[in-house]
């Protein structure tokens, strides 16, 4: 009788421990859907890459993209009519364009952001600094250099 206890006790705090870490995630996905983290997150130097991807998607989850809007592509337009009447209740299509409108220039320099730095993403998230960046092309030309004797 004594067994059972003792194997479920452990799978019990395990399963409490994944709930709790779960509703963490839940809690910052919410908090990057609300609000425009990814600007703070592209300009420090030890945010982590992935993250910071994840922050820029959820932030504009249902959004108009900018760069769409400011051509005047259909799309764009499109999409804010296909919205839900209960999404309209909340922000109307007028506050959602002047919304996105705002965050343009932040939207083009993310994304030149993304590009630029996918190459130089560590294993561990972070973006290599300019010193890691030299010291690989260093070591590149170097071994380039001895590939050719």
């Amino acid at each position: 009788m004594r067994k059972p206890t003792i194997i479920l006790l452990p799978l019990l705090l395990f399963f409490q421990l994944s709930i709790a870490q779960s509703q963490i995630g839940k809690e910052k996905l919410k908090e990057y859907r609300d609000s425009p983290k990814w600007i703070e997150m592209m300009n420090d130097p030890n945010a982590n890459f992935y993250e910071t991807n994840v922050a820029f998607d959820e932030f504009w989850k249902g959004k108009p993209n900018p760069l769409e809007l400011m051509e005047g592509e259909e799309e764009a337009f499109e999409e804010l009519e296909e919205r839900s009447f209960v999404s309209r209740l909340f922000k109307s299509n007028k506050e959602l364009k002047e919304e996105s409108l705002k965050y343009a220039e932040d939207f083009k320099k993310f994304k030149f952001w993304k590009t630029q730095n996918e190459g130089f993403v560590k294993a561990d998230g972070r973006v290599m600094t300019q010193d890691e960046i030299q010291q690989l092309v260093q070591q590149e030309l170097q071994s380039r250099q001895n590939t050719k004797k």
